[in-house]
């Protein structure tokens, strides 16, 4: 083979690797930007749950005007790739939600798992992208 041949498959490759890389990096940026809305969905949903809660009466198993005593639905619990926690005292309610597990999504700072905080005080709702 002559040199012009052996430069353009060198050439060739390098141009394949790069695309490759980039289509990749816009993949795992795509699967974080997925997840994170996918947190925000579900923290949201959670937060139903938790009025709910509250606004049933407590002879009927909810929190008599409180979010007090509130739990996580089981089918919240068995998230395979999302976790959650709930902590709820009184008019307000936190809800963390972060990715978990094997091939979870990594947040912005390249290291940590996505993650979310919603906050409810009263009727004001307040939702932070922690990662």
């Amino acid at each position: 083979m002559g040199q012009q041949q052996v430069l353009l498959i060198v050439l060739g490759t390098i141009i394949v690797i790069m695309a490759v890389s980039g289509v990749a990096q816009m993949i795992d940026q795509q699967m974080t930007d997925n997840t994170r809305d996918r947190c925000r969905y579900e923290a949201l949903d959670l937060c139903v749950y938790a009025d709910q809660y509250k606004l049933k009466p407590v002879s009927m198993g909810g929190g008599g005007g409180s979010y007090t005593g509130f739990n996580l639905p089981k089918f919240f619990v068995d998230e395979p790739d999302i976790g959650y926690w709930v902590v709820g005292s009184g008019q307000n309610v936190q809800i963390y939600a972060c990715s978990w597990g094997p091939g979870a999504a990594i947040g912005d700072d390249g290291k940590t798992a996505v993650a979310i905080l919603l906050t409810k005080n009263g009727t004001s709702i307040s939702i932070n992208k922690l990662n």
